[in-house]
């Protein structure tokens, strides 16, 4: 039986490994909501997207093994 959820989390792992950084950006124009800085002026820093890509290969991980072996 396929588990759902890793098939959720692998979904959620390609998309942040194939774009971290827009995954980034998504994630400081949130954080911007409510700051006195426009949301087009902020741009996540390169660590900040280096995260998030390492974050996206684990969920590819654990999601792929969910959804084989789970």
């Amino acid at each position: 039986m396929v588990n759902p959820f890793g098939f959720f989390l692998l979904a959620l792992g390609l998309i942040a490994v194939a774009w971290p950084y827009e995954v980034a950006r998504f994630e400081e124009r949130l954080d911007a909501i409510g700051s006195k800085r426009s949301w087009s002026e902020v741009e996540p820093a390169d660590w900040r997207v280096l995260l998030t890509r390492g974050i996206g290969v684990l969920f590819v991980l654990v999601g792929g093994g969910l959804f084989l072996f789970g």
